[in-house]
């Protein structure tokens, strides 16, 4: 399945009640054709590789926002869905959190594979 891009805050649809696994990707706004953030640019290539084709699990990205608007405390990524940081990635499974990872579990092949279940 190809990557999709939802508004932010992502509606709830975005993550249905799916037996299937939906996968919210949480990364920076996109400035001056990249993203801000460099943790977020780090790992773009393999969360690409990782949600696109036919057999690939559903990823859906949503953008928290510029710097200052993310690092405000009360951002509601933080209450909500207790990112802490970009990027990360919340895998929902009949609507519920079933797992999440963070720019070293994605850049770690193993450990991303086993996350994604692959």
């Amino acid at each position: 399945m190809p990557l999709t891009e939802t508004t932010y805050p992502p509606p709830d649809s975005a993550i249905d009640s799916s037996s299937s696994p939906v996968f919210l990707i949480f990364y920076s706004n996109v400035e001056g054709g990249s993203m801000w953030c460099p943790h977020c640019r780090d790992v773009q290539g393999v969360v690409k590789a990782a949600f696109t084709g036919g057999s690939k699990p559903r990823g859906v990205v949503t953008y928290v926002g510029n710097y200052t608007q993310w690092k405000t405390p009360s951002h509601p990524a933080r209450g909500k869905y207790g990112v802490k940081s970009v990027p990360t990635i919340i895998k929902f499974q009949n609507g519920k959190e079933t797992g999440r990872a963070t720019k070293a579990d994605i850049l770690d092949s193993g450990k991303f594979e086993a996350f994604l279940g692959v």
